[in-house]
């Protein structure tokens, strides 16, 4: 029998082999893991219009009018962040800004109780008519004419040959901080005329409280004509323009040798700041017939060629009777077979307007507090609300129209 060689066997070389094949299998684990660890670092979202790098413990999800989308919603979209509803995981809190259309997480209070990815959630909801009307980057009145759609409740337009877009009701978010103090938006006022002959879109507004009770005229003419009588003067060059005190006209009867009364308007008058936003037009002056209907009494203000040039006026009875919430029949109604029973939804208060009746030549007309009639005769005294219409340029910057949080302007 042929005896072959014993051969030891080579521990040394199946040791190098075996961990030859086990560091090339840990190289590719290692290499494999890095390579999906780099891709999930580094996959991209649209997130705010811009590009968010997910830190692999971070994530986002949108909801549109409650429906879940991957479609952010843009600026101009007409939506903006319930934040009320939207919300993080982990203790995270998310801030947003209509501004920059940005969102911004707050880290300071977070935490994490477990290997959890932080999750936040947000809820895009059509924009209310206050929030559009800041968003929009254009003047006032064309800010409320675009989304006037969003508050049909309040704003309508008046089917007049100038379609204004009126507030009406009783209980209308129109309040504005003008002066100082609230006055309220009565409507979005077209084709007025301004001092220098060119015609615009503009905001009439009314102080929301009276100065006080003066007279119309104290001239013992008894005239009825605004551009004529002694309010005018005080609203215009007088104490309240002049924001002093003073004399304003008011007489107690035909015969009384008063003519004028004590008023202060140091705290009340008009400030430097105000009369920058304040539009000189022209003021239409045509009498009105109370037996006629809205639109024909609207016409009758704008007929003729009496007209005042100024900055300061009082409220016309076609303001009045547009911003009253009318009844089917009371809309069937002219201003005299309606009166005290068709005028009570409305937010105007009692006193006087800036038109003379048709049939006299010594009577104004009162409107307010569900009533429009003849003020007779003008040396009556009667409370005075001023009313005016703003610069074109005009902003709105802050605020809701509630009366807790009026609009503010802004040049």
């Amino acid at each position: 029998m042929k005896l072959k060689r014993f051969k030891a066997q080579d521990h040394k070389r199946k040791f190098i082999i075996i961990f030859t094949v086990c560091c090339i299998f840990l190289l590719a684990g290692v290499f494999l893991y890095t390579t999906f660890a780099v891709f999930t670092e580094e996959k991209e979202f649209n997130v705010i219009n811009g590009k968010y790098q997910d830190p692999g413990d971070l994530y986002f999800a949108f909801y549109v009018d409650g429906e879940i989308t991957n479609t952010f919603p843009n600026k101009d979209s007409g939506y903006t962040l319930d934040e009320a509803q939207s919300s993080c995981t982990n203790g995270a809190e998310i801030t947003w800004d209509n501004d920059t259309w940005s969102a911004a997480i707050n880290f300071s209070n977070y935490f994490v109780g477990n290997m959890s990815r932080t999750k936040c959630t947000m809820y895009f909801v059509e924009m209310s008519f206050s929030d559009s009307i800041l968003a929009c980057n254009d003047t006032a009145a064309n800010c409320i004419t675009k989304n006037a759609d969003k508050n049909t409740e309040e704003l309508v337009y008046d089917e007049t040959v100038d379609n204004n877009l009126r507030y009406i009701g009783s209980d209308v978010n129109n309040y504005v901080l003008f002066n100082d103090e609230l006055w309220r938006l009565m409507e979005v006022m077209n084709n007025v005329v301004l001092e220098d002959g060119t015609t615009t879109s503009l905001l009439k507004i009314v102080r929301n409280e009276s100065i006080g009770e003066y007279s119309f005229d104290n001239n013992r003419s008894f005239k009825n004509i605004y551009s004529e009588v002694g309010i005018k003067d005080t609203l215009n060059s007088g104490p309240y323009w002049n924001r002093t005190s003073g004399t304003c006209p008011f007489m107690i009867g035909a015969l009384s040798s008063t003519l004028t009364t004590a008023c202060d308007f140091t705290n009340t008058g008009l400030t430097e700041n105000a009369k920058t936003m304040i539009s000189s037009v022209v003021w239409n002056l045509g009498a009105v017939d109370l037996s006629s209907f809205i639109s024909e009494i609207y016409a009758q203000e704008r007929s003729g060629n009496t007209t005042w040039t100024g900055y300061v006026g009082l409220v016309y009875p076609s303001d009045f009777l547009y911003s009253v919430n009318l009844s089917e029949e009371c809309s069937e109604k002219t201003p005299s077979e309606g009166s005290e029973t068709c005028y009570d939804d409305g937010y105007l208060h009692m006193g006087y307007s800036i038109t003379a009746l048709a049939s006299t030549t010594n009577s104004a007309i009162r409107v307010g507090d569900a009533l429009i009639n003849a003020a007779w005769p003008t040396w009556n005294p009667m409370h005075i609300y001023p009313s005016l219409y703003l610069n074109s340029d005009i902003k709105i910057v802050s605020g809701t129209g509630v009366e807790s949080d009026p609009y503010i302007f802004s040049l």
